[in-house]
């Protein structure tokens, strides 16, 4: 595969490896942590501005309270400079005891950032590297996340795999102003495709 400058792009030289260090996330690191997971949602176009602006508050609460509980880690890579220029975190979430996996909870990866102008030159490899060595050296015997596409080649080519996860939306859809009773979908459940 040809590398390029961006998805689709035409071929372009394969950029420098950027020299970062990558130190663990501080309560002190919260605005910067906003910062970036920010910046994660609205690549992803997850929500409005007006719903990104309501979520801060209550991410800095929960974010306060799991990283002073033991809950949550992460780390941030910072320039030579000594600018914050990515991140991520790393969330243990409650799940219930298995044969093979009995603790019960499970490190979940999210929030995996690179500043634009940084990206491609092993920023992110060095954030999941990094978060994913604390998992391993805390005894966990797995880790998961749910990729974007833009950061799915850095996961895979780190070992991680595909799974046979799936979701449903539990939250009624949205009506048209024009649809009365069934709508467009002639009464069908939306969103099992």
């Amino acid at each position: 595969m040809v590398p390029t400058g961006k998805k689709g792009g035409s071929p372009s030289r394969p950029r420098p490896r950027l020299p970062v260090t990558v130190r663990p996330v501080r309560a002190s690191d919260l605005d910067e942590v906003v910062r970036q997971r920010l910046a994660v949602l609205r690549d992803m176009r997850y929500a409005s501005a007006p719903a990104l602006r309501r979520y801060v508050p209550r991410f800095r609460r929960w974010f306060r309270r799991e990283l002073g509980a033991g809950r949550l880690w992460g780390v941030l890579a910072e320039s030579a400079e000594g600018r914050a220029v990515g991140g991520g975190l790393v969330w243990l979430q409650p799940r219930p005891p298995s044969p093979r996996f009995p603790q019960q909870v499970g490190p979940y990866l999210f929030s995996v950032f690179t500043d634009p102008d940084r990206r491609g030159r092993g920023v992110a490899t060095r954030v999941v590297r990094a978060l994913v060595k604390t998992a391993r050296e805390r005894g966990y015997p797995r880790i998961e996340l749910h990729a974007t596409e833009s950061g799915r080649g850095v996961y895979e080519r780190l070992g991680f795999a595909a799974t046979t996860q799936m979701r449903l939306t539990l939250r009624p859809a949205r009506r048209s102003r024009r649809s009365s009773g069934a709508g467009a979908s002639g009464g069908r459940s939306r969103g099992l495709s």
